[in-house]
């Protein structure tokens, strides 16, 4: 494959000065748009000659066929190359060769601009057959790529001697032309296809069936006229505002459930956000009262269902109407199943464990109670007598989150210890930490963070307030050098009242990794740094403080009680990576150190103490998980003395936190 990249490139560099040329400009613009690249980078052409030859391959070897125009189509390839690649096709094992060659030459983090995810291979045959199951008579796909689903709803069609009918529109003449290659290689009833961009257009009003991969990709890339007129619709047709910042996914969903007819089935795959982020409250509530959602599949954590991409996903399958008792069935996969084994999991009205995960029912009714939807199945309930009693509450009861200061160019205000001497900068700086990888343990130490100074890390923040009567000469050349280097025109920095002023905040006693892969974890301040916003802040409250209950909080955060239920509160990616952001960490459930007996409080200090003494944290947490267990499962009796959760909001009024 390396080969034949090289071999397009060669041939590109033929095209390249046709494809710049001046009279294509128009056309060529709206080209670089539909991709979201850039016509003023390099490499962004090259990727649109390599297209070009890809186009003419296809054209060539399929000479029979209509295709799509693209703004290059009298690109002529030499026929070395054309039979090259017919030898490589009899020889492939791909389902999608066309498609395949197109990923090879087009890489995953430039198609990833406007949210180009494939499906894979049996994910598109589950979706497909669970469709097809209803017998539809027109099935539609919503943005369908290189033809992935219609590719397999072809295949069973054809197969079962089904009468369906597939339609399916996308924005790339070039991925049309893909897929028509595609169908002809497997000798397929070619379907209908339409260059459309769904946000503006519409699934045909006879639509039975819809399937759909959408964009995973930012609102930046939607249009606000675009935003303004989907408002309008879904206030229209659902009764509903939704935030301007949800994203495209998110829009896609929305508009397919508003326009279904009652009773057409779809399937459709949504990224972990659309449901789980903030603005997907929404996304919920529309599925909840106007669908009957028959399936949510996700992919447990250690998954990347989708190759070489860490998204975190969920396949819904849903019925437009609502239905009165409908039961859900929940799936998490811990590998991929084949159809027949997945299609009789959904047959199934009983909670199990399955060679390839497991399977939960839960009625419909109950699933606005639920505040992730990702990983329903492995969500670990608290204890309702615990959090009555106070012994389990939610970390915002104990302390305050809040996000790591966000510098707008860290690269500016982040400086190593060698750049702060040689600019004397010393009285100007405050400690640091920037990245998780550069803090693996769950304690940061003056030893570690010197240690980290010693290696060239930026361990010191510029953090300039405005209270400084006036600013020393070699600061204001530093400031100048950043301006110099266009630093005050960012957006954020911007902001301020002076570009170079920081954010405020004070010395957390824990901070906690917001993005990790497989390693969440909850930092005790020792060195006394002001994290970066890579990190989430936390001031325990006033009660914490004033019991000596700081360090407790830290490892009963750390153990395992707490660490598990992170997923119930996150957003979960493919291969183990979570995301937390702080309104989420507050509903975070950690034992209450305030309610534990006062003999178990003295035993966590020892084993905190022997910990300075050793050093080994998997120790430590191991220690603590087994007196939480041994605690929790006994019948000892909470203090009820202590504050409740409410009462320790109201203690914590004495620190300010910006």
């Amino acid at each position: 494959m390396k080969y034949l990249v090289e071999q397009f490139d060669i041939i590109a560099k033929e095209y390249l000065d046709m494809i710049q040329h001046p009279s294509n400009i128009a056309e060529m613009e709206s080209w670089f748009e539909i991709h979201g690249w850039n016509n003023s980078d390099e490499e962004h052409y090259l990727l649109v000659a390599r297209q070009a030859i890809l186009n003419a391959v296809i054209r060539q070897i399929f000479s029979d066929l209509t295709f799509q125009k693209t703004p290059f189509d009298s690109v002529k390839v030499p026929i070395s190359l054309i039979d090259r690649i017919q030898e490589m096709k009899k020889s492939s094992l791909s389902f999608n060769f066309w498609g395949e060659i197109y990923n090879i030459l087009i890489p995953q983090s430039q198609r990833r601009l406007i949210g180009q995810f494939w499906t894979d291979e049996l994910i598109a045959d589950w979706m497909v057959s669970w469709l097809l199951g209803f017998q539809p008579n027109l099935l539609v796909d919503v943005g369908y790529g290189s033809g992935n689903f219609l590719i397999k709803a072809g295949q069973h069609i054809r197969d079962k001697r089904l009468y369906t009918q597939l339609y399916g529109f996308d924005i790339s003449p070039l991925l049309l032309n893909i897929t028509q290659a595609n169908f002809s290689d497997y000798n397929l009833i070619s379907p209908k296809l339409a260059i459309q961009d769904y946000l503006v257009s519409s699934i045909p009003i006879d639509a039975e069936a819809v399937i759909c991969n959408p964009p995973y990709t930012r609102h930046h890339y939607i249009n606000p006229t675009t935003k303004d007129k989907l408002q309008w619709f879904f206030r229209d047709k659902l009764n509903l505002s939704v935030s301007r910042k949800s994203s495209m996914a998110f829009y896609f969903l929305i508009k397919l459930i508003a326009e279904m007819n009652e009773d057409a089935h779809c399937a459709v795959i949504v990224p972990m956000e659309v449901l789980d982020a903030h603005y997907g409250i929404k996304a919920k509530q529309v599925l909840y009262h106007q669908t009957a959602i028959k399936a949510i599949i996700n992919f447990s954590q250690q998954m990347n269902a989708f190759q070489n991409v860490d998204v975190g996903a969920s396949i819904l399958l849903f019925k437009k109407g609502y239905e009165k008792d409908n039961l859900v069935h929940n799936v998490t996969l811990d590998s991929i199943p084949n159809t027949d084994e997945l299609l009789m999991c959904l047959n199934s009205y009983q909670d199990q464990n399955l060679s390839f995960g497991s399977h939960t029912i839960k009625p419909q009714n109950e699933l606005l109670e639920i505040p992730k939807w990702f990983g329903i199945t492995n969500s670990k309930p608290v204890n309702k007598e615990w959090e009555e009693n106070g012994l389990v509450v939610p970390l915002k009861s104990l302390a305050k989150v809040v996000r790591g200061i966000a510098t707008g160019a860290n690269n500016f205000f982040a400086l190593t210890s060698e750049e702060v001497k040689k600019r004397n900068l010393e009285p100007c700086v405050v400690k640091t930490i920037q990245r998780n990888r550069e803090i693996q343990d769950i304690i940061l130490d003056e030893e570690t963070w010197q240690k980290l100074s010693d290696e060239g890390k930026r361990v010191w923040l510029l953090y300039l307030n405005g209270k400084d009567k006036e600013i020393k000469l070699n600061v204001l050349d530093y400031i100048s050098q950043g301006e110099t280097e266009n630093y005050h025109l960012r957006s954020l920095v911007q902001t301020r009242k002076k570009w170079y002023f920081m954010e405020q905040r004070e010395i957390p006693s824990i901070f906690f990794t917001i993005l990790t892969r497989g390693n969440p974890r909850f930092i005790l301040n020792k060195a006394g740094v002001r994290p970066l916003n890579m990190f989430l802040l936390i001031y325990p409250n006033t009660a914490i403080i004033q019991s000596g209950c700081i360090e407790i909080l830290w490892v009963l955060l750390n153990c395992t009680f707490s660490i598990s239920r992170l997923h119930s509160v996150s957003r979960t990616y493919g291969g183990n990576t979570l995301k937390v952001e702080p309104r989420e960490l507050d509903n975070l459930p950690v034992i209450n150190p305030l309610s534990l007996p006062r003999e178990y409080r003295q035993k966590i200090k020892k084993m905190i103490d022997n910990f300075y003494y050793h050093r080994k944290a998997n120790i430590l947490i191991e220690e603590v998980n087994k007196l939480v267990e041994n605690f929790l499962n006994s019948e000892i009796i909470v203090e009820y003395s202590l504050p409740t959760p409410v009462q320790l909001q109201l203690l914590d009024t004495q620190i300010k936190y910006d």
